[in-house]
């Protein structure tokens, strides 16, 4: 039985891992360079940091619930160690052990993957591969500002059709906790609601508590695409860390729209992430191809601190495989065809082929041979996301440049292909 088992586990992958092949490789590749080129453009410096760590520090602001998703093994001295769960408590315990206050402010990016345990639904996924930024020492909406732009260059030059980002601040919902007279334990549990989207619930749980208020605490969780419609509710409330997070938010929300941002922008207060250590600005980036969130980020204040300096920070992470899913196929053709040609000819003609492919290559093409058999070459042009086919003919120096982007046919001499 145990044999049978054994033999049935080499056959395949544990669940939440995945093969990539070369052609979506290269794509990602692609996103991963317009990503890179974003963070570069605007001074951030790559960091990169281990794999795994000690579970002690892993742990640290990843909320209740998160011990049980971190991948963790006793290391060979018989320490507690765990696979990172995401980049920005890394990139937190690098700020607050070896930062000093005279390199502040610091912006950092990271290209990484993350690793999270997860249940046997399908689909679920154990390595989340992440693009993203940081921005240490910074307690200013410009700090916030800055960073939400760089997000929103990214999805614009990537393409990205109809992505909208959700804007909410954790600091408001604290302040209708405080509203609402609750306690440390009742606010979690309006918190935890929240993440999951049980209105129900926190419709029950606040009626008890004040029935006049419900409503209105309701009405501020449904999302708007402008911030104006809130201003009156809000005003209504006579608790200063309502007011204050409020205006704060106003102010990153207008400056965006000043930039031309605010189609892309959502207001939602009713946004809640499961890791503990966002303080107050916090945003999440959606796709309508998508059900899945293909980035989030906000302000980590206190975080930092945790691990010695104590500094406040912003950022954001994006997820490579769902922004990848997020571009469409004409997109995606556009990134790439223009990159990659086939280039067709006879076996006897193999040393013909290679220096030509040279000159090629030499124009910034990529160049893959096929021989021979040309019947089905259009289609493998199309599955290997070729803009190009050209067929040499050496004996009358000349060249077949098939377009698969213009749909066009034209001959050339050799020598113009150089």
């Amino acid at each position: 039985m145990f044999k049978d088992r054994d033999e049935n586990l080499i056959l395949r992958l544990p669940f939440g891992l995945r093969d990539i092949f070369p052609v979506e490789a290269q794509e990602r590749r692609y996103i991963e360079e317009i990503i890179r080129r974003e963070f570069t453009l605007w001074s951030y410096g790559e960091v990169k940091t281990p794999v795994f760590e000690y579970t002690k520090n892993i742990s640290t602001g990843v909320g209740k619930n998160w011990k049980d998703k971190l991948i963790s093994f006793f290391d060979n001295d018989g320490n507690l160690v765990s696979m990172r769960a995401d980049m920005t408590i890394p990139i937190a315990r690098l700020s607050g052990m070896r930062l000093k206050t005279s390199q502040l402010p610091a912006r950092f990016y990271y290209f990484a993957n993350s690793f999270r345990q997860s249940g046997f639904q399908k689909g679920e996924k154990r390595i989340l591969n992440q693009a993203g930024l940081e921005f240490i020492g910074a307690y200013s909406q410009v700090a916030d500002i800055e960073v939400l732009s760089i997000l929103i260059n990214i999805l614009r030059k990537l393409v990205i059709k109809d992505f909208k980002i959700g804007l909410g601040n954790i600091k408001l919902v604290e302040g209708l906790a405080e509203w609402f007279n609750l306690d440390l334990y009742e606010m979690e549990f309006v918190k935890d609601n929240l993440i999951f989207n049980d209105f129900v619930s926190i419709k029950d749980f606040l009626s008890q508590k004040d029935g006049k208020k419900v409503d209105i605490f309701l009405k501020l969780m449904e999302p708007a695409e402008d911030i104006k419609p809130f201003e009156k509710i809000i005003s209504d409330i006579k608790i200063k860390k309502v007011l204050d997070s409020f205006n704060y938010l106003k102010k990153i929300y207008q400056t965006l729209d000043e930039l031309g941002f605010s189609e892309h922008l959502i207001i939602d207060f009713s946004i809640i992430r499961q890791f503990s250590y966002y303080s107050g600005l916090i945003f999440e980036v959606y796709c309508p191809k998508i059900t899945e969130l293909i980035g989030s980020g906000g302000r980590y204040d206190g975080l930092i601190k945790e691990f010695g300096l104590d500094v406040p920070a912003t950022g954001f992470a994006l997820d490579i495989d769902l922004l990848h899913k997020s571009l469409d196929k004409p997109a995606l053709k556009t990134f790439k065809n223009m990159e990659r040609a086939i280039l067709f000819g006879l076996s006897k003609e193999c040393s013909n082929l290679i220096k030509f492919a040279e000159g090629l290559k030499n124009k910034g093409l990529i160049v893959e041979l096929f021989f021979d058999d040309d019947s089905n070459l259009k289609n493998l042009a199309s599955a290997k996301k070729a803009g190009y086919i050209y067929r040499p003919d050496f004996k009358k120096s000349t060249v077949e440049i098939i377009d698969l982007i213009k749909k066009t046919t034209r001959t050339v001499k050799i020598d113009e292909c150089s």
